[in-house]
């Protein structure tokens, strides 16, 4: 055998082998590839990084958020935190936030910066050690439309800019009165100079106007002086407090009306759930009853 056929011989198991190895060699691993090469094969999005303890703020806790709404009397953009005058509380709150905190502004997402003090906002709240954290802040850009009621505080004709204090929140809030806002005593137009503190309104407000939302419409509810009668169950009675306080038929309301100038013995035999017609006079701070009537027992038809 000469040379050349003693190389054919070696040679051509080697180039079979490697021919056979190439084609039974296995598939790589689904592990071996990269996440970002899986996800775009799988079409998921990549895993997140893990939670870096020493770039990352610390997760916040899985506990119960009470809802807060107030006013921004303190901001302090530098160190994340700001100061709350709740709605209907004389104590202020101090409440921090950070990048963790969800910012929305007329329900849109927001940004930190787009608070300011002066602002009204909602937070969801959380203990986060010893501090209260904002979740969430809910940002109040502007008065919004709608209704509301609530007791004059004041009315200043030069500016016509009228104070009511919100009934639910206790707050004084600024209301921009136009030569077209009408002013209603039940079916009667009366004059803007007719609102006099301490009358009790209800008001229609549309949208905004520089800082305040115009008042469409005010609905005289009580004039100091003004006599009121009222009728139906007592739901309340305290006569050591000479509060009482009953659900009228007329409106369906529930008025509280201090008896303080009332004989004891007109009191005799009230109780609560008791049906009675009380006469009363509104003295801008509240309803003053005149006089207390038990309602005439009601008389079985059948028996008659």
């Amino acid at each position: 055998m000469n040379r050349v056929s003693q190389l054919m011989q070696i040679a051509l198991p080697l180039v079979l082998a490697g021919y056979m190895a190439a084609q039974t060699q296995p598939a790589p691993a689904p592990g071996a590839n990269p996440p970002a090469a899986q996800a775009a094969a799988t079409g998921q999005p990549a895993a997140k990084p893990a939670y870096d303890p020493l770039l990352d703020f610390p997760p916040l806790p899985h506990d119960r958020v009470t809802l807060i709404g107030g006013t921004v009397t303190k901001l302090d953009q530098v160190q994340d935190k700001m100061t709350i005058q709740p709605f209907g509380s004389g104590k202020k709150m101090h409440v921090a936030f950070d990048v963790r905190t969800n910012f929305l502004r007329n329900g849109a997402a927001a940004k930190q910066h787009d608070l300011r003090a002066g602002d009204r906002v909602y937070l969801d709240t959380m203990l986060n050690g010893t501090q209260v954290f904002a979740k969430t802040i809910w940002i109040q850009a502007a008065t919004p439309s709608g209704e509301g009621l609530g007791q004059i505080v004041d009315y200043d004709g030069q500016a016509q800019l009228l104070t009511v204090r919100d009934e639910l929140s206790q707050q004084p809030l600024r209301f921009r009165l136009t030569p077209s806002t009408v002013v209603k005593v039940g079916d009667q137009t009366r004059a803007v100079t007719d609102l006099k503190p301490g009358t009790l309104v209800s008001l229609t407000f549309g949208p905004q106007q520089d800082r305040y939302g115009t008042v469409r419409e005010i609905s005289v509810l009580a004039l100091p002086g003004m006599a009121f009668s009222f009728f139906g169950k007592i739901t309340f009675l305290d006569l050591s407090a000479r509060i009482i306080a009953i659900d009228n038929n007329n409106d369906g309301k529930n008025y509280t009306i201090h008896f303080e100038g009332l004989p004891q013995g007109t009191l005799r035999g009230l109780r609560q759930g008791s049906e009675v017609g009380i006469s009363a006079v509104f003295d801008g701070n509240q309803y003053v009853a005149r006089s207390v009537q038990p309602a005439a027992p009601k008389t079985d038809p059948d028996k008659e």
